[in-house]
This record gives C-alpha cells, sequence and structure tokens, in this order.
C-alpha cells in the first residue's frame, strides 16, 4: 500500500467530522443549500488531497515550512552557542589570577 504524503491534522478532521455531522440540520434549515454544502463535503473529503498532490502545492508547502523551521533552528542555535561562549569567556577571566602590572601594589 502506497505511503501518503501528508495526513490531515486532527483540527481538520475534526472540522470535517462536524460539518458531515450537521448535514441534517443544514437540510431541515436551508434545504435549498443542502445540493452545494454535501459537494463542498465531497470535494474535501475526496478530491482535495489528489489536488494538493497533482498541483504540487503540498510540496512547495513542506518546503517553505522546512525553510522555516530550520531558520529558526539556526537562530536558536547560534544564540545558543554565543551564550556558552560568553560564559566559558567570562569564566576565563573571572578566575585568572592575573595581576595587571599597572595596577598599584597590595591592591
Amino acid at each position: 500500500m502506497p505511503q501518503r504524503k501528508f495526513e490531515y491534522g486532527p483540527l481538520a478532521t475534526g472540522t470535517y467530522t462536524a460539518m458531515v455531522s450537521l448535514t441534517c440540520l443544514i437540510a431541515i434549515i436551508w434545504p435549498s443549500w443542502l445540493v452545494a454544502y454535501v459537494s463542498g463535503l465531497f470535494f474535501l473529503g475526496f478530491g482535495l488531497r489528489p489536488l494538493l498532490d497533482w498541483s504540487g502545492l503540498l510540496e512547495r508547502y513542506s518546503d517553505m515550512e522546512a525553510s522555516l523551521e530550520e531558520r529558526f533552528h539556526r537562530k536558536h542555535v547560534d544564540k545558543k552557542r554565543l551564550q556558552i561562549e560568553r560564559k566559558e569567556r567570562d569564566k576565563k577571566y573571572k578566575h585568572s589570577h592575573y595581576r595587571d602590572p599597572r595596577l598599584p601594589p597590595n591592591w
């Protein structure tokens, strides 16, 4: 069985389930909208995923998401590395027993 490229998240799945469960209410309150509503549900259920695969929007979204995540992690790693370097430098100077010759004796 071929592996799907993506799965809908819990928010999208829950929204779709709620829309399906509201179909009877839509049929009672707005019967003129029922055909459009059901056709929209069929498109969301069966047509959206193949459309995203065919158009290439899924790959573009995945690339954009990966680049944003990489940029965020790069900034975080650079910030953490700079913090560690500063801490090591401060530790080196703090525990140094070097006396500056310009200071007076017994300072």
